[in-house]
Formats: structure tokens, C-alpha cells, sequence
């Protein structure tokens, strides 16, 4: 079965966080590492969402869904339920959570740098 199967392998999570991006986004950061997860890949879309890619064990799965509890995430009701499975499988899990900053300003931009030449 491929890894986004029903056993919960690949995980898809949808989460709210209210406050500003920078903290909220810090929140986010620290209950990773609070739950011994790992963020590998960060992509920020305006100041509205983020998007985190991620790795964890799945014997961390109920760690990193505490932490983010804790830390005022609001994951969707089919982000719990993903959680929810992933704890009966073993091994390493990746996922990606798209955090929605209830707070964030769509009309941030980020400066890209002009390529020489």
C-alpha cells in the first residue's frame, strides 16, 4: 500500500493558530521539538499559512499532538483523526501541517533577491 494509505504513514494535517505569525509560528516550532519531532522543510505563503514538513517517530505521535494542544494549534477535525491513527503504527512518520494564522496579514511580502547576471 502506498504511504498515504489508511495506516496512517504519511500524515496531512490543517491547523489554525491565533496571534501573530511570528509567534505563533515560534509555538508551532517549539512543540515540535517538545514532542521530539523534526521539521525538515518550512514553506510560508504571505502571512496567512504556513506550511511545515515534518518527521516523527510514530511512538511520538500523542507527544507531538499534545504539544501541539498545548501550544494553542487548532488542528481540523480530519488532522486528529490522522494523529489519532498514526499512534498504532511504527516507525518513522512523515506529514506536512498547514498552519493557518487566523491573525496574519494577507498582504506580507518577502523581499527576493535579484539574480545577477
Amino acid at each position: 500500500m502506498a504511504p498515504s494509505d489508511a495506516h496512517g504513514r504519511f500524515l496531512q494535517l490543517r491547523a489554525i493558530a491565533r496571534g501573530s505569525r511570528e509567534a505563533a509560528t515560534a509555538r508551532v516550532r517549539d512543540a515540535f521539538q517538545d514532542a521530539g519531532a523534526f521539521i525538515t522543510d518550512v514553506h510560508f505563503f504571505s502571512g496567512v499559512q504556513t506550511v511545515l514538513q515534518f518527521e516523527v517517530d510514530a511512538e511520538r505521535v500523542a507527544a507531538l499532538h499534545r504539544a501541539l494542544e498545548g501550544a494553542g494549534v487548532e488542528l481540523d477535525a480530519s488532522g486528529a483523526a490522522a494523529l489519532e491513527r498514526a499512534r498504532f503504527a511504527t516507525g518513522e512518520l512523515q506529514g506536512t501541517i498547514a498552519v493557518t494564522f487566523a491573525d496574519g496579514d494577507p498582504d506580507l511580502t518577502h523581499e527576493i533577491p535579484s539574480v545577477p547576471g
